[in-house]
């Protein structure tokens, strides 16, 4: 008799689901911040969104109201995956390196800067086209990695990043030159949501060579938090043009909190289920999951928000998938490095 195979899923498979759970969770809360910002037809069934104007001030209470919902989750879960967690957070608080400490802090910064830009440009140009022009951060990544660790570019990153940059002017420019949903400015507040995105993973990778992740992720959350608070608070006494004023104003409060609640639980169903995939998966699959982000986002909001927003011309999807596929073509020349380095032979 043949051996049964023991019933179960495999780690593979696991990771696999988990990943993919994350990597739609992040999709469908770049959607939803679009339906806060502007009103659409769910389904093509009834009417849904434009809770409030995705100015500047609406977009840090919206971060805001998903950080207090975020956060005491987040101090729960960290406790329990990594118990160490405060007294990790101490020693680097009191560590004579401050630099690690204002790194920490500046992650956090940056990530912050990410969602607040991000959030605006999906009011502006859409949820696909945002998210596609945000994933342009190896543009930045790539020469700072160079600058920072001394990682020198292969010859095919170099190509990636033209393969990037091509499918960023497909996707962005055929609505700039037109007076429909892209505009330049909403295009240029996405660029700027990549590089400070850039920026977080680099001080990212900086962190985690001296410090935990857990630990790490829950002082930018913390920072996030503390960041649009006081933002609320200073920024609307400042003079600022219009397009960039902090002034909060909610059309539909109701609509706003549960969309804010649903922001927060989507954040950490993607946040836990790519910590655990991870774990499964390892870190190289993932990234090459998570890559399918730009794609997936534009054909959600596509489906599941259909209208004049959402739709996308030929140039643009073939621009987003050109995007993607650059973003997978670099995850899988840095796996294939990772396991090209010999191991060294342990010490008799």
């Amino acid at each position: 008799m043949r051996p049964t195979r023991p019933m179960g899923l495999s780690q593979f498979q696991i990771g696999l689901g988990l990943i993919l759970l994350s990597t739609i969770a992040l999709s469908l809360h770049n959607v939803v911040v679009g339906v806060i910002g502007n009103s659409t037809t769910v389904l093509g069934l009834f009417q849904l969104g434009g809770f409030l104007k995705l100015g500047l001030g609406n977009a840090l209470l919206i971060l805001l109201l998903r950080m207090m919902i975020v956060v005491p989750l987040m101090i729960w879960v960290a406790q329990r995956l990594y118990p160490a967690v405060w007294q990790d957070i101490k020693k680097f608080l009191i560590s004579r390196d401050r630099r690690l400490l204002m790194t920490v802090i500046g992650s956090g910064g940056c990530l912050f800067l990410s969602q607040v830009l991000i959030y605006i440009a999906i009011a502006e140009i859409g949820p696909g086209v945002a998210v596609t022009i945000l994933f342009m951060y190896p543009l930045i990544t790539v020469p700072l990695a160079w600058f920072f660790f001394g990682d020198r570019p292969t010859l095919l990153r170099w190509g990636v990043m033209l393969i990037i940059s091509v499918g960023i002017i497909f996707t962005a420019l055929p609505r700039i030159t037109q007076t429909s949903a892209v505009s330049g400015a909403g295009v240029a507040i996405a660029v700027g949501s990549g590089v400070a995105f850039a920026c977080y993973l680099i001080s990212m990778q900086i962190c985690f060579r001296k410090l935990h992740p857990v630990p790490v992720s829950l002082a930018q959350f913390l920072t996030i938090g503390f960041l649009a608070a006081v933002s609320l608070i200073l920024l609307p006494a400042l003079p600022l043009p219009d397009r960039w004023s902090a002034q909060v104003g909610i059309d539909q409060p109701l609509g706003f909190a549960i969309g804010g609640i649903f922001l927060g639980v989507l954040t950490l169903v993607g946040y836990l289920s790519n910590n655990f995939g991870v774990r499964f998966l390892g870190a190289a699959r993932t990234s090459i999951i998570a890559s399918t982000g730009p794609v997936l986002t534009a054909l959600l909001a596509f489906l599941l928000t259909p209208g004049a927003f959402t739709r996308l011309a030929g140039v643009q999807w073939l621009g987003i998938v050109i995007v993607t596929f650059g973003v997978i073509a670099l995850s899988f020349e840095k796996m294939s490095t990772v396991q090209a380095k010999p191991v060294k032979p342990a010490r008799s």
